[in-house]
């Protein structure tokens, strides 16, 4: 660009306003795809379920943690038509090191459980798994987030649970994926629950059999010692995180009103500074530069200011993202490459828009006027 070294000294020339320029398009954009890769990560979340898959609880609970179903069950339930295959899972949520740092342990019938959810050992082996009684298989997002490493001892606060990870692993399922894998028998020991499982698993031949198969389940279980409620995967991940979705319609609620302000006080503030240059334009053009020149100058230094401003907040917000440990490693957060296009682009829309119109006001004005006016 011609005019480049004349807008790289008028950024370094007026550094306040420039720097003010750059951290507020920079927070803007901070906020904004900080949020959008949060309502990703519940995304995410919630569409990883099985389109095939139910779940099976105890019945009238307000949170389904705290259900038990006996693994009895399962020979009742592998009897109904149209379903494939059933497995219980036992869960808790535990503390590593602080009791801010969670962790979702599981405790499943690996081989059962392997034919219901897609798993797939990166690091060390399910082998090494099945043979250690303590063993354990550690969702590579989990793994990520605390560094742990095959072969590692890892204890966690609450029941003195202590595992040593057989391997890391990658699931279709993201709420696995950011948890950890133990055997059932071994859990249940630890927590004193022989004999049953916070959910049953239950995989139905297709999406249209989960109704009909939900109703069978329920009737066919009703007067057993604890009646159930069954559901698609994606209901009961819904009730799972209840308040967590309460959350997510709030950050979509901020994230609308956030884009909204953000893209208004920022392209504000840039409007107010290509504004407040007008005497700065009539002297260029005293020097003979035509209204073209001066249009490229200002709207040229105005997307530069906004794309270094927008290159700000995207590292701050991909650094707080990397950094951030989520509940248990229920809900991930990462940047999608998408998001962080969509922010440079948010970036240079300020820019553009904000200096456009008071550039081609400056540019029209009479250089007497403009000379006129102080800056």
């Amino acid at each position: 660009m011609r005019f480049l070294p004349l807008i790289l000294k008028s950024i370094r020339r007026n550094r306040r306003r420039s720097l003010l320029t750059i951290g507020g398009i920079g927070l803007s954009v901070f906020v904004i795809t900080a949020l959008l890769s949060v309502e990703a990560g519940f995304a995410s979340l919630f569409n990883s379920t099985g389109e095939s898959t139910l779940n099976v609880y105890e019945k009238g609970l307000a949170c389904p943690i705290t259900s038990r179903v006996f693994d009895s069950y399962l020979s009742t339930i592998t009897s109904v038509p149209n379903v494939v295959g059933a497995t219980g899972v036992l869960r808790g949520l535990y503390s590593y090191q602080t009791k801010d740092h969670l962790v979702t342990v599981s405790g499943v019938d690996f081989e059962q459980f392997r034919r219901v959810k897609h798993i797939v050992v990166g690091e060390g082996s399910d082998t090494d798994f099945a043979a250690r009684g303590d063993g354990a298989l550690i969702g590579r997002r989990l793994a990520s987030d605390y560094g742990w490493r095959v072969g590692q001892t890892v204890s966690l606060i609450e029941d003195r649970l202590t595992f040593q990870v057989a391997g890391i692993f990658s699931s279709d399922d993201k709420t696995y994926e950011g948890g950890v894998l133990v055997h059932k028998d071994y859990l249940s020991r630890i927590k004193r629950d022989e004999g049953r499982s916070t959910y049953l698993i239950v995989t139905v031949t297709g999406p249209s059999a989960i109704a009909a198969a939900s109703r069978t389940i329920d009737s066919a279980l009703a007067n057993f010692p604890k009646p159930t409620t069954t559901q698609s995967e994606k209901a009961a991940k819904e009730l799972e995180l209840m308040a967590l979705g309460e959350i997510r319609q709030m950050l979509s609620l901020m994230l609308i009103a956030t884009i909204i302000v953000s893209i208004f006080g920022a392209a504000n503030s840039v409007s107010m500074s290509v504004r407040d240059r007008t005497r700065e334009v009539g002297i260029l053009r005293s020097l003979g530069l035509r209204k073209s020149h001066i249009m490229q100058i200002l709207i040229g230094e105005s997307a530069l200011v906004a794309l270094i401003g927008g290159g700000i907040g995207l590292a701050a917000a991909a650094a707080l993202l990397t950094s951030a440990k989520s509940l248990g490693g229920m809900i991930p957060l990462v940047l999608p490459p998408a998001y962080a296009i969509a922010g440079m682009g948010i970036a240079l829309a300020i820019g553009l828009l904000g200096a456009a119109v008071p550039s081609l006001n400056a540019s029209r004005l009479k250089i007497v006027d403009s000379l006129r006016l102080v800056d």
